[in-house]
């Protein structure tokens, strides 16, 4: 058994010295990871990509994912290149598939790991020749992939990607897989949050900085925005500063926020890019939000967040990937989860996941961490 010695970067200010003993079984020159799914399932496989990095050091490693992500993963230092995957446009449709298998076969891939589970991904690679292909059982046609494991419930989504590596590893041990993948990950403009800290440091001296996400892509994983009002006025009364999050598509809970809120605060809604978004998120304290890519941004940044469940629950395994995060949920009722992503209306009529949970529970919470330090 080959024993590996690895230094790897664990978090943002020091590096650890780890001992594992998987040993990659095949030796795989050329890679693609395949994700093109939600902005938070893309940042929750960065582990997986890092891991594969540190058992295949010499491999080059393309992360394929959709266009409007891509800012968030140029310039990471395990991922070579960033493929797009323009489903809605460029490669919509089956003659847009069949452009997208031409440009995948041009890349020679030895290896390819999908783990997007749809209909489409396994025709794609179904057409891609002399390629080994891994994926979940659980995908459709799955019989296609060369290899295939078992997508865990039980675990958390890092841990089910993390998975994928049994089989390319003798001695697999998801333990080991956790140390060398290691935290989410973004790309950080560390200039941008120098910048961002400075820029806090004058405006609010001696205030640590709340970030407030209010929005989400479902209706029904939105905390009440005046619960999140109520939550950001009382942490501003107790000496902290607040900071607003959201883009375009979060509009209606941007603007309800802006209209109740009556304290000053730092305005970043619709002035910040994706790719700006984890340098500035990691120049604050804490974030509050939803279950979104958000959250999983600023965990990727590694700024810890408390995070409000509603339709949603942790046990879906997309829960804040960290040690200091916090997830507040109603347990008081049996009809949660309604659905894998939420969905635009309550099926009970009564959103009671979000409407009975206190302003003061997830206040508690977020003091908590900050009182932490």
């Amino acid at each position: 058994i080959l024993c590996f010695n690895i230094l790897i970067c664990l978090n943002y200010q020091k590096k650890v010295c780890i001992n594992i003993t998987m040993k990659a079984n095949n030796q795989f020159k050329n890679i693609l990871v395949f994700n093109p799914a939600f902005l938070g399932d893309t940042i929750i496989t960065t582990p997986l990509i890092r891991a594969l990095h540190v058992l295949y050091p010499k491999a080059k490693i393309s992360f394929c994912i959709r266009p409007e992500h891509a800012d968030l993963f140029y310039n990471i230092p395990f991922i070579n290149e960033v493929i797009i995957f323009d489903k809605r446009n460029t490669h919509k449709g089956f003659g847009g598939l069949l452009k997208f298998v031409k440009i995948i076969s041009n890349y020679q891939f030895d290896l390819i790991i999908d783990l997007h589970l749809s209909l489409r991904s396994s025709t794609l690679f179904s057409m891609v020749k002399n390629t080994y292909i891994v994926g979940f059982s659980s995908a459709v046609m799955s019989y296609l992939f060369n290899k295939r494991v078992e997508k865990k419930q039980e675990l958390c989504e890092v841990e089910r990607n993390l998975m994928i590596l049994s089989a390319l590893c003798d001695d697999f041990s998801l333990e080991d897989a956790k140390k060398i993948g290691g935290p989410l990950t973004a790309y950080i403009d560390k200039h941008l949050k120098e910048n961002a800290l400075s820029y806090f440091a004058v405006s609010a001296p001696d205030r640590k900085v709340i970030g407030i996400a209010p929005g989400s892509v479902w209706s029904t994983k939105r905390y009440p925005v005046e619960y999140f009002v109520n939550v950001a006025e009382d942490l501003y009364n107790k000496g902290y500063a607040v900071a607003l999050f959201g883009g375009k598509d979060d509009k209606e809970s941007l603007d309800e926020f802006a209209s109740l809120f009556k304290y000053p605060y730092f305005d970043f809604a619709y002035k910040t890019s994706l790719k700006e978004l984890p340098a500035i998120l990691s120049a604050v304290d804490l974030l509050l939000s939803n279950d979104s890519g958000a959250m999983h941004i600023a965990i990727a940044a590694g700024t810890p967040a408390v995070a409000v469940f509603g339709p949603t629950v942790k046990s879906l395994g997309f829960f804040p990937y960290d040690e200091k995060s916090i997830v507040v949920e109603n347990n008081d009722i049996n009809c949660r989860p309604c659905g894998k992503h939420g969905g635009n209306t309550c099926p009970k009529g009564h959103f009671k996941c979000m409407k009975d949970i206190e302003p003061e529970r997830v206040l508690i919470a977020a003091l908590s961490i900050l009182q932490q330090g």
